[in-house]
């Protein structure tokens, strides 16, 4: 009777470990490219022993969509990556569970790259900037005499016409701070003035912030308006022929990580908002993303400017998420693509 008991006990405890390990799993949707993703992700497991299940879509608007689809039943834990342009208005609509992470704390990260009540928490910088196919400017505009664009108003020059291409600012983080950052620059009148001339030179504005890269590095436009993070980093890793120009009055973004509401696993969650403000992963987004880390102690990406050396718009950045919506809806009004 005993043997039968013990050999029960084994059966019930061998039935119950998947479950208990499968409970133990995080859900992460990542903005981040695969490499960076899945880098991050290996290395949490590593330290935590937490298994890591990863959506990467390279597009923060369509998992912010995605994310709203499943607010009765949320099937990731964790948000990361895309501005916090687009984490906070999910906080907003209760989507999110505060936190406040203690490693922010103890690497004394700028409250700035924080969010007050603790929905989100920034841990990379990427700055924008005007990026030009050095291929096809020495072919076809070098011979011209035609300037490399210095400042954001250079980008309506006639010359380029058709030969613009960004991110849109509907589904990118990447071009919707480029309009906000027009309007902060210009005021909003002449802003949208500015983009509706803009709009004449652009060949098109492609879904993600990836795919702008792409196009630029196949040649099918001269010149774009970009991340300087994703150039450097194609030129580096792919010895593309592409320059970046950071003009004054760029705008940045505070890449985020946020909780989300009601997620299987909120306590793995909290684990890896913990992670991700330790120097493994801002070392590992600085080398292979080469985005500027939020940690003093983490070296900044190479090839990249000193963050402290751009001249920034003043971007106010509440303003910016409280009318995000209405910013959205007038330039595909406007706009129309």
């Amino acid at each position: 009777m005993r043997r039968w008991w013990i050999v029960l006990l084994l059966g019930l405890v061998m039935a119950a470990a998947p479950a208990g390990a499968q409970a133990r799993r995080i859900v992460v949707y990542s903005a981040l490219p695969d490499l960076e993703t899945s880098l991050i992700n290996r290395e949490f497991t590593r330290r935590t022993g937490i298994p890591v299940e990863a959506l990467s879509v390279a597009a923060a608007g369509t998992l912010a969509a995605r994310i709203r689809a499943e607010r009765d039943r949320p099937r990731a834990d964790i948000f990361v990556g895309g501005s916090a342009d687009f984490h906070a208005p999910l906080a907003r609509e209760g989507l999110l569970l505060p936190y406040r992470s203690p490693v922010a704390r103890e690497a004394r990260v700028s409250p700035a790259f924080l969010d007050r009540d603790g929905y989100w928490h920034g841990w990379y910088l990427g700055i924008l900037s005007i990026i030009v196919n050095t291929e096809r400017w020495d072919r076809e505009m070098a011979p011209r005499r035609v300037p490399k664009p210095a400042t954001w108003d250079d980008l309506l020059r006639p010359e380029f016409r058709g030969q613009f291409i960004m991110p849109s600012p509907v589904t990118t983080g990447a071009g919707y701070i480029f309009v906000a950052g027009q309007i902060f620059r210009l005021g909003e009148d002449r802003a949208w003035a500015y983009l509706r001339e803009l709009n004449r030179n652009a060949a098109q504005y492609t879904p993600t912030a990836p795919g702008t890269i792409t196009l630029l590095e196949r040649g099918e436009a001269v010149v774009a308006m970009m991340w300087a993070h994703e150039a450097i980093g194609a030129r580096r890793l792919r010895f593309q022929p592409l320059e970046v120009i950071v003009p004054p009055d760029t705008a940045f973004e505070i890449g985020a990580v946020s909780i989300l509401r009601g997620g299987p696993n909120p306590e793995g969650a909290r684990a890896y908002v913990d992670f991700l403000l330790t120097r493994t992963p801002q070392d590992i987004n600085a080398r292979y993303g080469f985005r500027y880390p939020v940690r003093a102690d983490v070296e900044a990406p190479a090839g990249a400017p000193p963050f402290e050396s751009v001249k920034f718009v003043r971007y106010d950045r509440e303003w910016a998420i409280a009318n995000a919506e209405r910013v959205r809806e007038r330039w595909t009004r406007e706009i129309g693509r």
